[in-house]
């Protein structure tokens, strides 16, 4: 996405809100398009395209998450969704990170968050979680070299808080935790619906057999060779 002006349309009810997002969005290099509503936000994805969509999940006439599932039922490409909501709306939450939503964030938002988001997204968001650090920093730059989009939690705790916000399709945590917090981090992944396939690991194995497991991941869901290789 580097190559091209990504493009960003923002749906929210609220002017004001609107207003600041797109003013932020455009200074730091993005193309945007807004709608004050549902129906606008879902006629506009349906007409253009575009590569993110970030929309309030409560508004008139039609919520963030009903334009999500028609979005889905009439278009095949679609743009990844950043849903934000001022409240506490689990069956919503659980609906849209199942849909496979990129991110369902809390208000008052961190405009930080939303563009570090979008400008590392790489299709392939990946969540890791180990206890040796050293093996941490490794494991996040040898994803990054091969075009993840990769997050480092140090405590099972913050990596909780990354599961309920945003839908990582892999996550890679340290089979050394206790079992109750790794229990706690599959429970938490079926709590919210995500779409995330987890990896063990400890600080005895290769990094590099993440990598491996990644590349068997997709031969069994796709049939494809596709391939990922430690540099």
């Amino acid at each position: 996405m580097k190559n091209k002006k990504i493009k960003i349309l923002i749906v929210d009810d609220h002017p004001a809100l609107r207003s600041t997002m797109i003013d932020v969005l455009n200074e730091e290099g993005f193309e945007t398009d807004h709608a004050k509503n549902g129906e606008i936000g879902l006629s506009k994805c349906l007409e253009h395209s575009y590569d993110f969509v970030l929309i309030d999940v409560q508004m008139p006439l039609m919520s963030g998450v009903d334009v999500f599932r028609q979005l889905k039922e009439k278009k095949e490409k679609l743009p990844q969704f950043i849903f934000c909501t001022a409240y506490s709306l689990p069956e919503l939450k659980e609906e849209a990170m199942a849909l496979g939503c990129l991110a369902f964030l809390q208000k008052p938002i961190q405009i930080e968050q939303i563009i570090s988001l979008i400008q590392d997204y790489r299709n392939i968001p990946v969540l890791v979680c180990l206890k040796n650090h050293d093996q941490a920093d490794t494991m996040i730059k040898m994803l990054k070299e091969q075009g993840f989009h990769t997050v480092n939690t140090r405590s099972v705790d913050d990596a909780l808080i990354q599961l309920r916000q945003i839908n990582y399709k892999f996550l890679i945590f340290d089979s050394d935790w206790p079992g109750t917090e790794q229990e706690s981090l599959h429970t938490t992944i079926k709590s919210v619906k995500a779409n995330t396939y987890s990896i063990e690991t400890n600080e005895d194995e290769p990094n590099a057999k993440a990598l491996e497991k990644i590349t068997e991941y997709y031969q069994q869901q796709n049939g494809a060779p596709q391939q990922f290789h430690a540099i």
